[in-house]
């Protein structure tokens, strides 16, 4: 029978070629093109579910609030990092949203070392996260709550385009927005808009965002907006899994015949 050290060294020629193989399917199959999901979600629920079982764990978080229009009390645009680390602030300005509807262009930027986001004039940035960290998803999330004294209130981003392409949502427009009135559960409401299979260390969202209410003018997230920027899952595509599994078979079986008996 042939020896021990002889069949392992065959197994793991096998071994070898399969990698091989993994890598070859890899190179000829590059990464999906990134696409757009408007999500059926009135709630924060299936967000929290989504992070709670690990499919989506958030690298950082850019925030615009309306917040105290500007005042010293409070901040209205931010950069927060994991929610399961507690969110914590890693950069904050001051902002002044102005009147009602004042449209004011946005820009959020990683550059695989630095996190930039330009609210109007004002920059906020942060080193403060994982360099060269593949992106997957990102969600775009909006909120708006009517409060007692504000007949409605809208909050609106538009015009938004992922590295200069549109980001559609299903009905083919590129915004996303929330109108918190007494025709919502509870005067609130809240929108998410799904960018899907970045693969990518580096990317630039653009945009324009209006805060909208009647009555008195909302405070703190009553009218607000967050993108939330997740890591990229290190999970084989299925397709590379069958691969791999072909070339383990195959190698099993002409191991096992080659293994004769003298």
């Amino acid at each position: 029978m042939l020896s021990l050290g002889k069949s392992i060294n065959q197994h793991k020629s096998f071994l070898i070629l399969g990698l091989v193989t993994l890598g070859s399917f890899a190179a000829i199959n590059p990464a999906q093109a990134v696409t757009f999901e408007s999500k059926a979600w009135t709630t924060d629920t299936e967000f929290i579910s989504l992070v709670n079982r690990k499919e989506f764990e958030e690298l950082f978080v850019a925030e615009g609030r309306v917040g105290d229009s500007g005042g010293m009390a409070q901040k209205e645009v931010k950069i927060n990092g994991d929610v399961v680390l507690g969110a914590p602030v890693l950069d904050e300005k001051n902002f002044n949203w102005g009147n009602s509807g004042t449209l004011w262009d946005f820009t959020l930027a990683y550059t695989g070392s630095e996190v930039k986001f330009t609210v109007g004039n004002t920059l906020i940035s942060t080193t403060k996260v994982a360099a060269n960290s593949e992106i997957g998803d990102i969600f775009i999330r909006t909120a708006a709550v009517k409060n007692s004294n504000t007949t409605d209130s809208i909050m609106t981003l538009s015009n938004l385009l992922f590295n200069g392409q549109a980001i559609t949502n299903s009905s083919g427009v590129s915004s996303i927005s929330s109108i918190g009135s007494t025709g919502t559960s509870n005067g609130r409401d809240i929108d998410y808009l799904q960018i899907k299979d970045v693969s990518s260390t580096k990317f630039t969202i653009t945009g324009k965002t209006s805060m909208s209410w009647t009555g008195t003018r909302p405070s703190n997230s009553n009218l607000a907006f967050q993108i939330k920027v997740g890591k990229k899952k290190s999970v084989p595509e299925p397709g590379m899994v069958a691969a791999i599994l072909a070339v383990g078979i195959v190698g099993a079986t002409v191991s096992r015949r080659k293994q004769v008996v003298i």
